[in-house]
């Protein structure tokens, strides 16, 4: 037999055909024809289930129906006094009384509240662990939690949440809103 006749014969002995195919090109060419059919998934939004969308407008994402609460605009001019008012309660110094005072940004006034809100629990525990070291002191330092959770979204340009205390220092300061 030729050398070409070896070659020709493949790796398992059979003679080649047109319609056989090496398994690995064969896996290949379909994740090929997957790959453009459908869009990636950091390119364009998947939609929801149908049990979840809106009887009004069933071809939007979840992205377009979640209300914008912040432009972006507000969140790129705040971020820098929202993560300063979480640092706040990091460093004992109320930073976060700069964004409640200044009251331009409706971005940094959220995060404010919620460092405040924050820096209150937070500041509660160490006094109450004047009583009780053992109990409070632990309190007191599992309040960091928040504030770092909170630098990483406002940092990120999103609410505050309710793992950095978003909502009930919205609700402690509610008195307070951006001037028009």
């Amino acid at each position: 037999m030729s050398d070409d006749a070896v070659k020709d014969r493949g790796s398992r002995g059979k003679t080649p055909t047109s319609q056989t195919l090496d398994p690995a090109d064969e896996a290949m060419r379909r994740l090929q024809v997957e790959l453009q059919e459908r869009p990636l998934r950091h390119t364009e939004l998947r939609q929801l289930p149908s049990a979840t969308l809106d009887a009004r407008s069933p071809h939007r994402t979840d992205e377009q129906r979640r209300p914008r609460r912040f432009l972006y605009f507000d969140r790129e001019k705040g971020a820098g006094l929202a993560v300063l008012s979480y640092c706040s309660v990091l460093f004992g110094v109320p930073f976060f009384l700069v964004p409640l005072v200044l009251r331009d940004n409706p971005f940094s006034l959220h995060h404010a509240k919620a460092a405040g809100a924050i820096y209150l629990v937070c500041y509660a525990f160490v006094l109450l662990a004047t009583l009780n070291c053992a109990l409070f002191l632990p309190l007191a330092l599992l309040a960091y939690i928040p504030a770092l959770i909170g630098i990483y979204r406002a940092s990120a340009g999103v609410e505050a949440g309710q793992a950095a205390l978003g909502p009930p220092g919205e609700r402690l300061f509610r008195c307070i809103e951006v001037k028009k």
